[in-house]
């Protein structure tokens, strides 16, 4: 007996079925937040499940780039729509297929936790990622591991706070400009602080903050959303909706609200869309997508509706800066957006749970509450 699952692209480019021995489910899986993973993809955890040798994969079907990150590994990526889809292990030639574009995981796998913590530098996701709910109905902590193994490999101390982990967290860097590169380094920029210029944009609020379906997302007051802390910050979430998992390849996808006029290239010009390695995908009717066509990495989304207001891809920021660069962003924990749309929904829950958690933890000791 097996248990079928569809892997399938934004664009629909690749389309891959995959059957699954029962005896084998559900498999454990944590996701891993590794710097390489991060510049690679854009997201703020990755994972990948490993296809049955039973079933060989035949990549002259799908039109793919790849992208060698090591001597070992080869990953293998959608040339239209940017998709993260597989990786081949050289050393045993075996084959893993990134969960994102999954019609299903719930009974397939089991969430554990999230490994390369210590590379995250203030705990990344895993801050928010605390317990979840099994397919029983019970809640089990998830784990933290500082390296790769969750097989017996060191789990982060009890009594170190995971938001200022480890010494480096406040390496020094330039206070006014936040670099951002992919894996290849085919795409550099930085970020500005936010400045008057940045006020002047206008945004209907994202469903970040409200519900698309809630018909409510308008802004006639042209409130500015997307600066935070006296205007000293920008908005940053996190989202699950199917174009966001077909597109990058994994269950969240983190963003920053970084106005158009806050984003240079390399050289201190403005953003132009040319630049570099990027290509563009258009994920739906005015909606653009950016990513690397070297490495595959997600880095920008931006639409006809708001043109001067981008979506910044949080995974490609300095890292030197912590996973969640909180010295520049400021997350947004009352909602993921599109929550509904994600297939993941027992990580998605956690997430969602977590943050919530987080942000009044917060709250409280900054006196708020």
């Amino acid at each position: 007996m097996t248990t079928s699952i569809t892997s399938t692209c934004a664009c629909g480019s690749f389309n891959l079925k995959v059957d699954f021995p029962n005896s084998t489910l559900p498999i454990d899986r944590g996701l891993c937040l590794c710097d390489s993973c991060r510049r690679l993809t854009g997201s703020v955890g990755i994972s990948y499940i490993i296809v049955p040798s039973t079933q060989p994969i035949d990549i002259t079907k799908f039109k793919l780039t790849s992208y060698e990150t090591t001597d070992r590994v080869t990953r293998f990526f959608c040339q239209k729509c940017g998709c993260h889809v597989l990786v081949l292990v050289s050393h045993n030639q075996s084959w893993h297929l990134a969960t994102g574009p999954w019609d299903r995981t719930e009974g397939i796998i089991n969430w554990t936790g999230c490994k390369w913590v210590k590379d995250t530098l203030d705990g990344g996701v895993s801050v928010w990622l605390r317990d979840i709910v099994g397919p029983d109905g019970t809640k089990k902590p998830l784990q933290r591991w500082m390296s790769q193994d969750w097989n017996g490999g060191e789990l982060v101390p009890d009594h170190i706070p995971l938001n200022v982990l480890p010494e480096e967290k406040n390496a020094t860097t330039d206070p006014a400009k936040l670099e951002a590169q992919c894996h290849c380094g085919g795409v550099k920029f930085y970020i500005t602080r936010p400045t008057e210029d940045s006020k002047k944009v206008r945004s209907p609020f994202p469903d970040l903050m409200v519900p698309y379906h809630s018909h409510a997302s308008d802004n006639p007051n042209n409130e500015t959303w997307w600066l935070r802390d006296n205007d000293t910050k920008y908005l940053a979430g996190t989202c699950t909706c199917k174009s966001c998992r077909t597109s990058s390849g994994f269950e969240i996808q983190p963003w920053a609200f970084i106005p158009k006029c806050n984003i240079r290239q390399e050289d201190g010009s403005p953003l132009d869309f040319n630049m570099g390695t990027l290509k563009r995908y258009m994920s739906s009717k005015d909606i653009w997508r950016e990513s690397c066509r070297v490495c595959g990495a997600t880095v920008f989304w931006h639409c006809k509706e708001r043109p001067d207001l981008i979506d910044v891809s949080v995974g490609l920021l300095d890292p030197k800066q912590g996973a969640r660069v909180e010295g520049w962003l400021d997350w947004w924990t009352g909602r993921v957006s599109f929550e509904e749309m994600a297939v993941s929904r027992s990580l998605v829950g956690a997430l969602e749970e977590g943050l919530k958690k987080w942000g009044e933890e917060r709250a409280v000791k900054e006196g708020k509450r």
